[in-house]
């Protein structure tokens, strides 16, 4: 899944977000501009906010013995299992093609391809905030041709229960 960036912007407490797509047409940047203005945040300029995220290339593959060991030899940045059982490899993304191919060709199928974005810094929010980023977020989700949406929000743990 080869993602465009589609917006950036700024939500509850100035948290920034960085809104990918499979299909950017003008309607659909034009409706994350409104849900944007519709929960209180604003639209970004291009680069207003992603240069406070780090790209890198994201493989995901069933976990097997040697997966880590091959995915350190290949050249990934970092390996971790996630709590589905499945493990993801962090690459650079200009090594992501490399990286796949070299486990491709020592057995490892990946179940998922692409390009994400890790905060470089972060802003916690306010249970207030966060109760409002979180529709925020849903709702950005929901567009239709979204692909990811990322932000810098630190959600306190105690306000995590309630949303």
């Amino acid at each position: 899944m080869d993602e465009t960036v589609c917006a950036e912007g700024f939500g509850p407490g100035g948290c920034a977000l960085l809104v990918t797509a499979c299909d950017a047409g003008e309607g659909l940047h034009e409706a994350v501009r409104d849900v944007l203005r519709r929960h209180g945040g604003r639209a970004g300029a291009d680069n207003s906010v992603a240069y406070l995220f780090h790209p890198y290339g994201l493989l995901r593959y069933a976990t097997t013995a040697a997966l880590s060991s091959r995915a350190y030899e290949a050249g990934a940045e970092s390996v971790r299992r996630l709590d589905d059982g499945d493990t993801e490899v962090c690459t650079d993304p200009s090594e992501l093609g490399r990286i796949g191919d070299l486990l491709a060709r020592r057995g490892h199928v990946a179940r998922q391809v692409g390009r994400a974005y890790r905060a470089r810094q972060v802003i916690e929010l306010d249970a207030g905030q966060a109760a409002r980023l979180d529709v925020l977020l849903a709702e950005l989700r929901n567009l239709q041709g979204i692909a990811q949406v990322y932000t810098n929000a630190a959600i306190p743990e105690q306000f995590l229960a309630p949303l």
